[in-house]
């Protein structure tokens, strides 16, 4: 045990290093280590969480992206009913699996809950929905004055006027932008995201 103590101190050290010098990649693959052989150290695990939680966020984010993209070259159209190519089904999947990382880690992270309902609703509003309120639900039963997961709960439950529940910006369709004057322009009610802003965030 003294060894493992040890050898976990060291990696966590070096682990913050990494984070000090911008290698985010380096960073998450020596605390996982030191997680390996630490887990129930709290700097070791807070840690280890935070940085598979900033990895899982950015993977969501590139996800969402990826079906955007997917969306223009497939030229689909609003409303039009879907599915995911393989490729943004992957991204989807790897979003998810990071966000399960953390929380193997820290069952009641209250970030990685939030964010991971998100993107469980994000991925499929119709059969993501239910999972996504169950969890978020639970976690709102242990922190009943947290306003943020409230706002997430108030803003799934109900289909979005705004975008027919698509989760696109209805302006540019979910392309990010729109032909005028036979040019492409980057969507000013999106800022080029293609998102719905009110309920495409979440």
């Amino acid at each position: 045990m003294p060894y493992l103590a040890s050898m976990g101190e060291d990696l966590y050290g070096r682990a913050r290093d990494a984070v000090e010098r911008g290698e985010a990649d380096r960073a998450r693959e020596i605390i996982a280590r030191a997680y390996g052989a630490r887990p129930e150290d709290p700097a070791i695990r807070e840690l280890y969480a935070g940085l598979f939680l900033a990895h899982a966020i950015r993977l969501a984010a590139e996800a969402r992206e990826a079906r955007r993209k997917d969306i223009v070259r497939r030229g689909i159209g609003y409303d039009e009913e879907f599915q995911d190519s393989p490729e943004v089904a992957k991204a989807f999947d790897e979003a998810l699996a990071a966000h399960d990382a953390v929380l193997r880690a820290d069952s009641g992270h209250e970030k990685a809950l939030i964010t991971k309902a998100a993107l469980l609703f994000r991925r499929d509003r119709e059969a993501g929905r239910a999972e996504a309120l169950e969890s978020l639900r639970a976690l709102l039963a242990a922190h009943p004055d947290h306003r943020q997961v409230a706002y997430a709960i108030k803003k799934i439950e109900k289909p979005c006027p705004r975008c027919s529940d698509t989760g696109f910006c209805p302006h540019c369709a979910g392309k990010g932008h729109r032909r005028f004057l036979r040019m492409d322009r980057v969507c000013e009610t999106c800022h080029g995201q293609g998102i719905c802003l009110a309920c495409g965030i979440l």
